[in-house]
Formats: C-alpha cells, structure tokens, sequence
C-alpha cells in the first residue's frame, strides 16, 4: 500500500466518534497526522491553512455536511476535500463536488482507495503551495520595493510605511488620484505580518449604492431579489489578512453606518442574515477627497473617520517629485518593452527635458500612459520629443532647436552652499531639472543604462560606497543594487 508523505496534516470531521476514530487510525497507518473535530464549527475555528486535506462525513447529525464543504471551500479554495459517506448515490456525489468536495469515498472506507485519494490530495495540495509561492516570487515589484523614487518626499513616504508595519492600526492613505495609493497599500500588506493572508481591494466608489452593503458585508439567499445563494462580502473574504477601501468617501450613509459597526464591533453581519461572524482583518482606506471637508459637509460620519483615519498616510503628487523621473521613465520603459515587443535603448535629453515641466495632473498613471503612448509611436530605439503627444510638446522641441529650449532654474552656487550646510533631514529636494541635469550626457541623447548606471554612482558617491543606504536612496532593494553592480562594475562597495 502506498504511503503518503510523512507529517501531512489532515482534518477529519466526523460526529460517530468509533468512526471518527476508525478513520484517524487509517489515515496514520498511511503517515498522515489525523486532528479529529466532531463539529463544523470546530472545524471552521481551526486554521485551514496547517491541513494538507480534510475528510468530511455528510451526515453531521443535527448539522449539514455540505453547507460545511461549502463553507470550508469557500475560505479556503486550495484545500482538498475528501467526503466519506456511508450514501452510495451518484447524485449525493454530484452535489458534493458541486459544493466544493475534491473526492468521494464510501463506507465502509477501502484502506487502498483511502491511501490513493490521500496521496492525491496532498500533490494537490503541495502543487497549490508551490504556485502560490512561485506568483509572489515572479512578481514584478512588491512591498516596499514597487515604491519607486529617490526623493525627499518618496523617503518620507517609505518611513512613513516602515512604521505602521508591526501594527494593525487602520491606516488612511491619503492622495491625489494616480499617485499610487494601492502600492502603498499592497505595501503595507505585503511587507507586514498579514503577508500570509489575502489582500482584498474593493473601490466603493465603482459599486451601485445599491450593491455596495452586499459586496463588503455579503448576504445570504433570499436576502434581496437576485440573491439566490449565499455571498461571501469582501470582510470576510479578507480574513486573516488585509482589506483595501479605495475611494472610501464615495461609501453611500448606510454603508458607512454598517461600515461603523462592523470597525466597532469586530464582527460582520451579511445583509439578510441573523449571525454576526467574527472577523480578524486589518483595515487600510483611501481616498482623494478632503475627508474632514466631507465631515464638516455631513457627507461623512465624523465618528466613523475617526475610526479610519488613525495613522493617516499621504502620497505626494509627481509634481512635488519630478526629481524622480528618470527612474519612473527607466522603470515604465523596461515594463513596457514586452507589449511593444521592442526595447527602447535611449532617451533624449529633450525627451527628459519636456517631462519636467510638465506639472502632471494626472501623476504616475498619466505618466505611464504617456510614456506607453510614446513608445507605441515610435519607430527607433530612441524617444525623442516627436513621440510625445502634441499639447506636451515645448515650441522649441517641435522646431527642432534645442539650443534654443527653455530651461528650469538650477540652483545656484549660494543656493547649494545654504543647502550643504543644513542638516539632512532638514534639506529641501533640489529642483527637478537639477536632478536630471546634474547627470553627465553626451551630445545627442543617454542610454537608459548610462541613466540608471550615473544614478547609481551618484548614491554610492553620496553615501560613502555604502550599498545598503545607497539602496535605500534609490528607492530599490538592496538585492537588486547589487544585481546591477555586478552588470557595470562601479567599484568595490562597503
């Protein structure tokens, strides 16, 4: 008889303890360690994610075993379910794998069928781990790393993030629209001790009214026309881990009063339904909007912006960061080669030079576009002015006369002087068009890698060779800084 995996983790719900006993005692004659659980509630107490399968009996006495399948599934997708069942029907079989089961045993059990179906579910089982844990492996930028930037205002930010991490105090992210609030968010999620349970975004401002208490809360069937089964809200979806309210001042009144209860009480209760369930989730919230304008409007519930807005979090405009657009360009260039199914190699300076004194009320998302826009229209390796759309274009880029283009004031020599001599924390970002200019250029237009290749030496340069504070000016890792040391060399870091 075949062996399943030593140490696998097994759930098994049976109300008859001599067969709860019987199946225990197979399962680890096979290497499975068997939990018994005489109840679904017991069973939806315990934490799904320790077991490499669960056993369920159909018949739980005074309980339904499929309502628990289906509610065991519906928490936890990944988990196979294996039934067993003293019921030999076809159609018993069909219901239960409509309502989540994975197999079907009948009693009495066939120690080589068990052994056979147990050793399935925990490849299944094995096979799901290792996807989910190879999808955050291969994701392009996560956590604090997708906050890209090297300004005062971007390390500011970053700080701000880095505090809030060992807590599940609600955070409010505050901010213009396209400046990045879901990545800090998913940054506070990602890089925090809810890592290991699911991110859930839900923007209240997307949703009908009408739809918007059943989507967060759920609601049960019967609940409203339409509703012809149960609903699982995005609160309860989020267990254990994080839910992201973007654009929450666009919630209706009575979702705000459900929203309020709900952060008082730790509980949810969906629309039609009597029981309350707990919840264990951290809350973080965003919006563009003038929170204390609305509550002063009476658009918005003072008591309940007092339970949001506890560590308020803001995320500033492109405009106050210009500084930061050669590493967004670089960044956005590298994404999107694969779509243009080409890489761009080179930007010219007046390329640089005309996004700078754009003030970019759309932020990093008009930004993207652009330059997505930009890449699509050209034909070469290089953006030039060309490919910007007409209305960004200077006078003085469309004639071709760069010798004749405007430029941003440069700080001048007493200006650096009064800058060098203030403490750091105190120092004010350089403008923008010094922070591009200040890069060496050949005549015609600069690689993306002489771009990125000059950033790095200037933040070595800066912290004395050290690669661990000139990552943290860069705004990457200090993985990927020492990735890029080792494709140009610039000298042996301390």
């Amino acid at each position: 008889m075949s062996e399943a995996p030593e140490r696998s983790e097994v759930a098994v719900l049976e109300d008859d303890p001599v067969a709860r006993r019987l199946l225990c005692v197979l399962l680890d004659r096979i290497g499975c360690a068997a939990r018994e659980l005489a109840s679904g509630a017991a069973l939806l107490a315990a934490d799904l994610d320790t077991f490499d399968f669960a056993c369920i009996d159909l018949g739980l006495g005074s309980e339904s075993g499929l309502e628990v399948i289906r509610e065991v599934h519906a928490r936890a997708p990944d988990l196979p379910i294996l039934v067993v069942t003293a019921e030999r029907g076809v159609e018993t079989a069909v219901v239960a794998m409509r309502a989540g089961a994975w197999d079907y045993l009948t009693k009495p059990l066939d120690p080589d069928l068990l052994a056979q179906a147990a050793r399935r579910a925990i490849e299944r089982r094995t096979l799901s781990r290792d996807v989910r844990e190879l999808g955050k492996r291969l994701a392009v930028r996560d956590g604090l790393d997708a906050i890209l930037g090297r300004s005062a205002a971007i390390m500011e930010l970053r700080r701000q993030i880095e505090r809030v991490l060992e807590s599940d105090v609600n955070v409010c992210v505050l901010g213009e629209s396209g400046t990045g609030k879901e990545l800090v968010a998913r940054a506070i999620h990602r890089e925090g001790r809810r890592k290991e349970g699911p991110f859930v975004a839900i923007n209240c401002g997307a949703i009908p009214a009408s739809l918007q208490e059943s989507e967060l809360f759920g609601h049960e069937r019967g609940a409203f026309t339409g509703a012809v089964g149960v609903h699982r809200g995005r609160f309860e979806q989020a267990q254990r881990g994080t839910l992201f309210l973007d654009e929450v001042a666009d919630m209706t009144p009575a979702a705000q009063t459900s929203l309020l209860r709900t952060l008082q009480e730790r509980t949810v209760r969906r629309v039609g339904g009597t029981q309350d369930l707990p919840l264990d989730v951290r809350i973080v919230s965003a919006t563009h909007r003038d929170l204390e304008a609305d509550v002063e409007a009476g658009r918005f519930r003072h008591d309940l912006f007092y339970r949001l807005v506890v560590y308020p979090i803001h995320v500033p405009a492109l405009r106050e960061r210009k500084e930061d657009l050669p590493l967004l360009v670089a960044h956005f260039l590298r994404r999107f080669a694969p779509d243009v199914g080409r890489p761009i190699e080179r930007v010219s300076p007046d390329f640089l030079e005309t996004l700078t004194h754009h003030e970019w009320p759309g932020n990093v998302r008009e930004l993207e576009n652009i330059l997505h826009r930009a890449m699509l229209s050209t034909d070469g390796p290089e953006l030039d002015v060309a490919s910007l759309p007409r209305w960004l274009r200077s006078p003085s880029a469309v004639a071709g006369k760069s010798a004749a283009r405007v430029v941003a004031p440069v700080e001048d020599s007493s200006d650096a002087a009064r800058r060098a001599s203030m403490p750091a924390a105190l120092r004010e970002p350089a403008p923008a068009s010094a922070a591009i200019q200040a890069l060496p250029a050949p005549a015609e237009s600069r690689s993306l890698a002489d771009l990125e290749r000059d950033a790095i030496r200037q933040a070595l340069e800066h912290t004395g060779g050290s690669v661990t504070r000139a990552a943290k000016l860069l705004g990457i890792g200090r993985a990927t800084l020492y990735r890029r040391l080792a494709t140009f060399p610039l000298g042996r870091p301390t």
